[in-house]
């Protein structure tokens, strides 16, 4: 991203753009171009003065755009050998085009099994509503085998757990999970908006990168059930690559019970509605803990004009999942931030700007 660093003309705080969001909005929709599996990556220091746009279109507009996602292949594949030919072309998380060697594989996969095993021996099976759950004691122990990682088979279960409070709450999750069909027969007016921008999301992975395929398929659903069921904050861009994480460890439903449990935990709901005032008050604690803890990258980052939310918009309004970080340390900070919650993005900020601190070029 280019960035004006004229120090007489600094750039505009987002809080004075937010004033104006909703006409720009409407103007960039007249003459947006079509987007493709191939568009760019969102710009995200545009897209959160966009959040909730209900963008109009036509009721057979609409109808094409859910029936692209509801057809299915007129010829199924070989699930087996499909498999074959994409899992040899992927890394461990299912993304395409890595460097990881086969040594390395084979090392991660054997400390993987160690580590799993040891989550299954503090691991309890019980069922809720007649499906399968696992808790876990909550202590020390568990609190240090979270932030060295969760293994990948137990990130699902792990997850709910702590976004649940020891699994306190998952009975009224249950409740919800039913719903989660009815929300889907509901019309949104942001079906449109989500089409567009699910191409965008996460197109070298393979759960995603067919168009209208299965994966995309989950991720519409999903976005398109949370746009009824929260309406005052719809849809905004940077929630399809939290859904897309999701999705890589639960199904439809349970996706969506995880994200309305993040947003009720966590109070993400005021960070997606306008004004987005988590969003404004995150910028704040971020400059304070800037100047306090890396006083020299503050000011120099003052000197050439780049406020906060220049840089750091796409961070938090993507919890880190907008292609911030490498997957294998966003799924870590993840792991975390189940356990500790929102405030965790904050040393994360910090830890990461003082990494690029570091680079003998910074200043």
């Amino acid at each position: 991203m280019a960035v004006d660093t004229n120090r007489s003309c600094p750039p505009v705080p987002i809080w004075i753009e937010l004033s104006k969001a909703q006409e720009q909005v409407e103007r960039d929709n007249n003459n947006r171009p079509p987007l493709t599996s191939g568009s760019s990556d969102t710009d995200y220091t545009i897209i959160t003065a966009a959040s909730s746009i209900r963008t109009s279109f036509s009721l057979r507009d609409k109808r094409e755009i859910i029936q692209q996602y509801e057809q299915r292949p007129e010829k199924t594949p070989d699930i087996a050998s499909e498999m074959e030919k994409w899992y040899a072309m992927t890394d461990r998380y299912g993304f395409l085009n890595t460097q990881q060697t086969e040594s390395d594989s084979i090392l991660l996969k054997e400390k993987e099994i160690e580590r799993a095993e040891k989550w299954a021996a503090m691991s309890h099976r019980i069922l809720i509503d007649g499906e399968t759950a696992y808790t876990f004691s909550y202590s020390s122990k568990l609190r240090r085998r979270v932030y060295k990682g969760i293994p990948d088979c137990w990130r699902r279960d792990v997850w709910y757990y702590l976004v649940t409070d020891g699994l306190r709450s998952a009975n009224e999750d249950y409740a919800y999970k039913k719903s989660y069909q009815e929300l889907l027969l509901k019309e949104s007016s942001h079906e449109r908006q989500i089409d567009l921008d699910i191409p965008r999301t996460l197109r070298d992975h393979i759960m995603f990168k067919q168009r209208y395929g299965s994966g995309q398929r989950a991720l519409f659903n999903v976005l398109r059930a949370f746009s009824n069921y929260d309406e005052e904050v719809g849809y905004c861009q940077g929630m399809t690559n939290i859904v897309a994480t999701i999705l890589m460890y639960c199904d439809e439903e349970r996706a969506f019970l995880m994200l309305r449990r993040m947003f009720l935990r966590d109070k993400l709901h005021d960070l997606y509605i306008p004004g987005f005032p988590t969003l404004m008050e995150s910028f704040f604690i971020q400059d304070n803990l800037l100047k306090r803890y890396r006083p020299r990258l503050y000011h120099h980052l003052n000197e050439l004009g780049l406020s906060s939310d220049i840089y750091a918009t796409r961070w938090y309004i993507t919890l880190f999942t907008g292609g911030v970080v490498q997957y294998h340390t966003l799924l870590r900070i993840w792991d975390i931030y189940f356990l500790c919650g929102y405030d965790i993005f904050f040393f994360v900020v910090i830890a990461l700007l003082k990494e690029y601190e570091g680079k003998e070029s910074f200043y």
